[in-house]
């Protein structure tokens, strides 16, 4: 590479150098920290706020959901759960994740997809 005798070792700077590059780096991640803080806060305000689409209200309600549980999340999820029931591999996955959590998952709980198929012969 045409730069790689530029690069310096990280061992190979002194201390002062190191040191600068580490605040420099701290100070970059606070910055992305409360950037993404800000964005999952606003998030989950715009997620809290009443949903107001009449047809997919209906839909929600006739699933047995009270209007008062009704927001833009649940909206969301009735619209995931609708794609898989329609077929929709991802939306299933997803489904998945968000209602299992990995780390409380035993072993036997897990499902093993196993191809039963027979090899093909040539």
């Amino acid at each position: 590479m045409a730069n790689e005798q530029n690069l310096i070792p990280w061992n190979k700077r002194t201390e002062n150098e190191q040191r600068e590059y580490a605040r420099k780096g701290g100070q970059k991640s606070g910055e992305v920290r409360r950037q993404r803080k800000a964005m999952k806060e606003q998030m989950e305000m715009l997620l809290s706020l009443p949903f107001k689409q009449e047809k997919q209200l209906k839909f929600m309600k006739s699933l047995g959901i009270e209007e008062e549980e009704i927001d833009n999340q649940m909206a969301l999820m009735v619209a995931m759960y609708a794609k898989a029931l329609k077929g929709d591999v991802q939306a299933f996955n997803s489904i998945r994740e968000v209602t299992q959590d990995d780390k409380h998952i035993n072993k036997e709980d897990r499902v093993e997809i196993i191809n039963d198929l027979p090899d093909e012969e040539e």
